[in-house]
């Protein structure tokens, strides 16, 4: 059960092989959480306190906060699938490597604009996999250009590669279309009734 199970070769392979986390010892990997700036977000700290007064001005008003979801939300591949299984939603997997360029330009000119980051977190089991920390998903996944990121569907079949640094608007295009494509068995039943 060593050797490598499942052998990725271009959209439609199964990477069955991969949910195995205990193949491939990464269950203890963990990624650092993702921060993206938003307008809702105070800058500094004059406005984060007056963003606290503004709330506590008014103590008739309910305010009702709610945690945001995490751009990446996981930190093994096998804890992405597990989640994609539970919630029958598509696994992305964004690839990057320490000090490329293009990875933290996609991270912060792509994935952090709201439109993009809201249809990633609302639609997606994702999961950010840095080249050094998960080697064998990144062998496996057959990775050659940084960044590069992978749709996988809720039963293990990979649906898209975007390899390389994509603009906002084609970016989004390529992850509609890859929604599209899967289209979920519980949604034909529901349509035609």
């Amino acid at each position: 059960m060593d050797r490598f199970i499942a052998r990725l070769l271009f959209a439609g392979t199964t990477i069955a092989g991969l949910t195995q986390a205990a193949a491939y010892g990464e269950d203890s990997v963990k990624s650092a959480p993702e921060k993206c700036a938003t307008a809702d977000e105070p800058k500094t700290s004059v406005d984060k306190e007056a963003a606290v007064e503004k709330k506590t001005a008014e103590p008739d008003e309910v305010v009702v906060v709610t945690k945001p979801r995490r751009l990446f939300q996981h930190a093994t591949y096998p804890a992405a699938w597990k989640a994609a299984q539970q919630s029958n939603r598509p696994i992305l997997v964004f690839v990057s490597m320490p000090n490329c360029h293009y990875c933290v330009k996609m991270k912060e000119q792509v994935y952090c604009l709201p439109r993009v980051k809201d249809l990633v977190a609302n639609s997606f089991e994702t999961l950010k996999a840095d080249r050094f920390a998960h080697p064998k998903l990144i062998s496996s996944l057959k990775i050659r250009l940084y960044p590069t990121t992978v749709l996988v569907s809720p039963n293990n079949k990979i649906v898209d590669v975007i390899e390389g640094y994509s603009d906002p608007a084609k970016f989004q295009q390529r992850l509609q279309t890859g929604l599209a494509s899967l289209d979920p068995p519980s949604i034909k039943k529901v349509a035609s009734r």
